[in-house]
């Protein structure tokens, strides 16, 4: 990872640990093992451009050997934070649903939100 990119993921730590805690206490609230949503330093971190702005975004990506499960995230140039995992298992509370994904946003690091989204349940 180049010095630009380390400077801006250092200048963000305490946003992506906060992003972290969240998503594991929605998983956990959720039934759900809280270790589906991997830690930041398993992340691949690379620094781009805004297409608009053209300031400066972390984005970050990680994916689990031998399987479809992947996460991303990006921190924009104003703070704001979007972290996606992929969950793919039956959701403990809703027969016949899937949890596909887990998303975290928000600036603020103590106020960030968090949502499982549901998947119906493929016959066949």
């Amino acid at each position: 990872m180049d010095s630009a990119t380390q400077a801006l993921l250092d200048s963000y730590r305490a946003l992506l640990d906060a992003a972290c805690v969240a998503g594991r206490e929605r998983l956990h609230k959720t039934g759900l093992d809280m270790a589906m949503l991997p830690d930041t330093d398993q992340f691949r971190f690379e620094q781009q451009a805004d297409p608009y702005t053209g300031e400066p975004t972390l984005n970050g990506r990680w994916s689990l050997d031998g399987s479809q499960r992947r996460a991303q995230l990006v921190i924009n140039a104003d703070g704001s934070l979007l972290l996606e995992c992929d969950l793919l298992c039956p959701h403990p509370a809703y027969e016949g649903r899937w949890a596909e994904q887990l998303s975290i946003w928000g600036r603020d690091r103590d106020n960030l939100k968090s949502e499982i989204a549901l998947l119906a349940e493929l016959e066949g």
